[in-house]
């Protein structure tokens, strides 16, 4: 399944749970409360993408190198070989960036109608 097929269906997906998530916690469904909780959504979203933004920039490589290396000192161990951040999080976080804004978006429009 490609990326873009990905995105869209979560939007899809999103756009149905987050009104039910919503009746079933309110028991009713207000431009108030689904602009709100497409708010705290997009906020989920957006902090899981700008986290993996930061890991995949490799700014905290030599922090994690520095620390394995201070581990194995203290054990007496020879220096093992480690995956740096930037290697996990190889993927650009644009899934997670999409779908915060749209949601974003989405709770914007919300807020001004009502």
């Amino acid at each position: 399944m490609t990326n873009k097929k990905k995105t869209a269906i979560c939007l899809v997906g999103l756009f149905f749970i987050i009104p039910a998530i919503t009746w079933l916690t309110k028991k009713e469904i207000t431009l108030k409360y689904l602009s709100d909780n497409f708010f705290m959504f997009a906020l989920f979203f957006l902090i899981v993408g700008g986290f993996i933004l930061v890991l995949s920039s490799g700014f905290f490589d030599l922090f994690q190198k520095n620390m394995k290396h201070l581990v194995q000192l203290r054990k007496n161990n020879e220096p093992k070989e480690y995956v740096p951040f930037s290697q996990v999080f190889k993927k650009k976080p644009v899934f997670w960036f999409i779908i915060g804004v749209s949601l974003l978006v989405t709770s914007i429009i919300l807020a001004l109608i009502t």
